[in-house]
């Protein structure tokens, strides 16, 4: 059972009409992977790190305020043709979604910075997400999840109307 489906079945009954679960995806907070790879000390990231990204898609509208929002050490990021969704995870040896953390309707993202590979022994993909009168979302995706990662935000990016570069 793939992480898309575990997210489909915790979401029975939930879903919104005519709504479609398209990835589940195992998330860190930003520099997670690596102090869970190798032990190494938190990475630079979050708010800071999303403001300084040279390249972003950005969405006309509200601005986005420079609070991180929270999230745990771990967590799965699902993706449904309607909305973004961030769930603790549940499960001791297989991760599961539990808890729905956050729930942002696509429509209130309003920008995605450009996804930021670090390779390595702790590869991993960060990518931050500016979310409408709500804050940033700061990602990282281990490396057996990188490609799904990508394709997902390559899927977020796609549903915003024009790519420009971040304000300085």
């Amino acid at each position: 059972m793939t992480l898309a489906d575990k997210v489909e079945k915790r979401l029975a009954g939930e879903l919104l009409p005519a709504e479609r679960v398209l990835y589940g995806v195992l998330g860190f907070r930003t520099g997670g992977v690596r102090k869970t790879m190798v032990g190494g000390a938190l990475g630079i990231g979050g708010v800071a790190g999303a403001a300084a990204m040279a390249m972003a898609t950005t969405r006309g509208g509200a601005d986005v305020p420079e609070a991180a929002l929270q999230l745990p050490g771990r967590y799965i990021v699902g993706l449904t043709d309607q909305r973004l969704l961030v769930f603790s995870i549940g499960g001791v040896v297989v991760g599961k979604p539990r808890k729905l953390l956050h729930a942002f309707a696509l429509d209130r993202i309003l920008w995605v910075s450009e996804p930021e590979l670090i390779t390595g022994v702790a590869q991993a993909l960060r990518v931050s997400l500016g979310v409408a009168e709500e804050g940033v979302l700061s990602f990282e995706f281990p490396r057996l999840q990188v490609p799904d990662a990508r394709n997902m935000v390559n899927r977020i990016r796609r549903s915003l109307p024009a790519e420009q570069e971040t304000p300085e």
